[in-house]
């Protein structure tokens, strides 16, 4: 077999041509067999989250015990009353450390009850009886209620309630008169309550007790107003990712034949479009500054509701700003390379023939976009019920520390079946969360367990951060593996168009060829390069977590240090997908395994840095400009549907908390799907690059070889046949 050798590098070549038509053989079959190893591992942690989660965990309150609200034991008993809100204030005081993650623990005891009660009550009057909440093994036949109060079993007082995801929060507070919670006596006649400590409840205690649960349910609220959106606006953001589709397809078809003008016209549409964002900021922000009196900054607070922002002056100004220097820098950008978009203009050209010879490629993008959904959507699911397996951890909890011979601590692990506070203090063994941890006696919890998961338990007991971050690494693997597939099916498609246009038969057998050949032979390339980023981007994100958990303790130079790793693991990991698209472009051509097809690759951009780096980047740029005329023209028009500003559409849209929520689903679907189709043609720059760059140096170190390359590349590079 003949080989070339390319100038002034000693590194020899193989006739692509030949390449393309010799019989393969597997490629990185080690890494392959890796590669299955590790899935079939993922596999048995999600067989193990699958058995010992419940996601019903993140849905239902839990009482004292741990047993959940409206599940489980008590399915009729959706909701938790807290026995005395005032013990909520001491759990405040706790460090962080002790809270371990916790966002709010109450040591007072709680039960899972039917309803919120009605009304207030109190233990030492003839009421208290009606609306008393007691843990559950008192019943009603026990009516001896001061001595229920004192062994701690029943409520001292019982407060009108309302439900709140889940939690009885007292309405009181809304009605209160005075500072003192009072409740008509046997006489009728209103008297403080007091609290288990026999202190008279008053109003600022029970607001500092229940203050912090409210703000953090508060912020569940605002989910579920995003949930409630999303419910209500699905149809319609479906409706507008389906429209993004048809617009990119015919955006695509249309460039078959008109690649230039479509390209000018997605350079004038962007420009047109930015400036059209910029002047409605610029008019919002003098419509709300007229009705403010003149005024651009008038009151400025953090609230979650979206529309407050938007009513701001100053919000519109800072939009139109910075949208204008996007637009002035935009131009200056376009002017710069005005020259070399010519050039690049001819090559996407070259590239739309290409992909007209093959239109079933346009449908490619779509398999491994719907894959990468069903990774993602797996892991999601894996990772719910992951963070939720466990069995239930009982610690003990208040503000103070434990005096006694055993030297126990606030946040010890404790048994509540063998608790027994005879020291004095205040101290409670009360529930704190579902998971394992070393202290925790296993073999008390693991009864009932399956014995083939008995020893995983115990291992995921030690090494609580691995199942974790192995789940995370697999993600990062998986989409990575994926997106390597398409590139490499879309390489190989690309690739005999060049060299063998004569040859390359009917466009679905092209397809189904190059397919064929990257799933047969090139997995463990394919592995292999998807494993180089995963490794790189777990190392990011451990080093982003390192970095969040440690950012109050560390100075300046400590947080500059941080940042410089982090832009360097960045650049890294772009350069190395970088590379991994051209080294597959290499194998897609050569059959060969990832390390001589990344030296390859690597070869060419060093030999070739100018036409690669800029040729090539404003080809990628004009690509990111036609996704973002896309993107950018139907946001728009959503964003004046969702804002009434339709009057045809007026009686169709829907009426939401935030409007921003399908608009930000919609633009960012709307890219994603833009993407998907507009990949097709970045692959067939790519490739018919490296392709042409490979004929220039084939060209150059043989006199008898003939230029592969159409007409248009050679007046683009500016080469002819000898």
């Amino acid at each position: 077999m003949n080989k070339y050798i390319a100038p002034d590098s000693g590194v020899r070549y193989e006739p692509p041509k030949q390449g393309l038509e010799r019989r393969r053989s597997c490629t990185d079959i080690p890494c392959c067999f890796i590669f299955l190893i590790f899935i079939l591992l993922f596999v048995v942690l999600s067989i193990f989250a699958f058995q010992e989660g419940d996601p019903k965990q993140l849905l239902h309150p839990t009482d004292s015990q741990g047993n959940l609200c409206g599940s489980g034991k008590f399915p009729d008993r959706p909701y938790v009353y807290f026995f005395d809100w005032t013990k909520c204030i001491k759990s405040l005081n706790f460090a962080s450390n002790m809270l371990k993650g916790r966002p709010f623990v109450c040591p007072t005891t709680q039960v899972c009850v039917q309803q919120c009660p009605s009304q207030s009550a109190y233990y030492q009057f003839n009421n208290y009886q009606t609306y008393r909440v007691c843990t559950y093994d008192v019943t009603t036949n026990n009516t001896n209620n001061v001595q229920l109060v004192r062994d701690g079993k029943c409520a001292p007082y019982v407060l009108a309630s309302k439900p709140l995801f889940g939690r009885c929060i007292p309405e009181t507070l809304e009605n209160l008169v005075n500072d003192f919670i009072q409740v008509p006596n046997n006489n009728n006649v209103s008297q403080n309550l007091t609290d288990s400590n026999g202190e008279v409840l008053t109003r600022a205690k029970l607001e500092q007790g229940v203050k912090y649960l409210v703000d953090l349910l508060n912020l569940k609220q605002v989910g579920a107003f995003l949930v409630e959106d999303l419910t209500t606006s699905w149809k319609y953001i479906l409706i507008a990712l389906a429209f993004a589709a048809i617009i990119s397809f015919i955006w695509i078809v249309v460039m078959r034949w008109l690649a230039k003008p479509v390209v000018w016209l997605g350079i004038l549409l962007f420009i047109f479009m930015l400036a059209i964002v910029t002047g409605l900021s610029f008019y919002e922000f003098d419509q709300l500054r007229k009705k403010n009196d003149n005024q651009i900054i008038t009151e400025f607070k953090f609230v979650a509701d979206a529309n407050y922002y938007r009513g701001l002056p100053i919000t519109w100004l800072v939009l139109g700003i910075l949208l204008s220097i996007l637009l002035i820098i935009s131009i200056l950008v376009f002017l710069a390379l005005l020259k070399r978009l010519r050039i690049a203009l001819a090559i996407l050209k070259e590239a739309s023939k290409a992909v007209g010879y093959n239109f079933f490629s346009l449908f490619w993008p779509f398999i491994p976009f719907l894959l990468q959904i069903g990774i993602f959507v797996y892991w999601a699911v894996v990772a719910i019920y992951l963070s939720t397996a466990g069995k239930p951890i009982y610690r003990i909890v208040y503000n103070e520390t434990l005096a006694n011979t055993t030297n126990v601590q606030l946040g010890d692990i404790c048994d509540p079946k063998k608790w027994n506070n005879t020291n004095g203090s205040n101290g409670q063994c009360v529930f704190w969360e579902y998971g394992y941890d070393p202290q925790i006696d296993l073999d008390s919890v693991l009864n009932g367990t399956g014995t083939h998961f008995k020893s995983f338990i115990i291992f995921v007991n030690e090494h609580q951060w691995l199942p974790q971050v192995f789940s995370v690494f697999m993600l990062f693997w998986l989409t990575a593996f994926v997106i390597g597939f398409s590139q490499l099916v879309l390489a190989g498609i690309y690739a005999r168009y060049y060299w063998d246009r004569e040859r390359f038969g009917v466009p679905c057998s092209s397809l189904l060829a190059s397919l064929f050949r990257a799933l047969i032979f090139h997995l463990g390339t394919i592995a292999f390069g998807a494993l180089v980023i995963a490794i790189v981007k777990l190392i990011r994100g451990i080093l982003e977590y390192i970095e969040e958990k440690i950012k109050d303790k560390t100075g300046i130079i400590a947080r500059c240090l941080f940042c410089c790793c982090r832009c360097c693991l960045f650049c890294l990991e772009k350069f190395l997908k970088f590379l991994n698209r051209n080294a597959y472009i290499i194998t897609a051509i050569y059959g060969t395994g990832f390390f001589t097809s990344a030296r390859r690759a690597f070869h060419l951009i060093v030999s070739n840095p100018l036409r690669l780096l800029v040729i090539d980047k404003v080809c990628d740029f004009l690509i990111f400009l036609g996704k973002l005329c896309v993107t950018a023209g139907i946001g728009i028009l959503a964003f004046f549907f969702f804002t009434h500003r339709i009057a045809q559409a007026e009686k169709y849209v829907p009426e939401l908390h935030y409007y921003f929520v399908p608009l930000l689903l919609i633009i960012i679907g709307t890219y994603i799907i833009a993407t998907c189709f507009f990949s097709v043609y970045s692959m067939a720059v790519d490739t018919l690059f490296i392709c042409a760059i490979q004929d220039i140096q084939l060209h150059e170190s043989n006199k008898d070889h003939q230029l592969m390359m159409p007409k248009g590349l050679k007046k683009v590079f500016r080469v002819q046949d000898k």
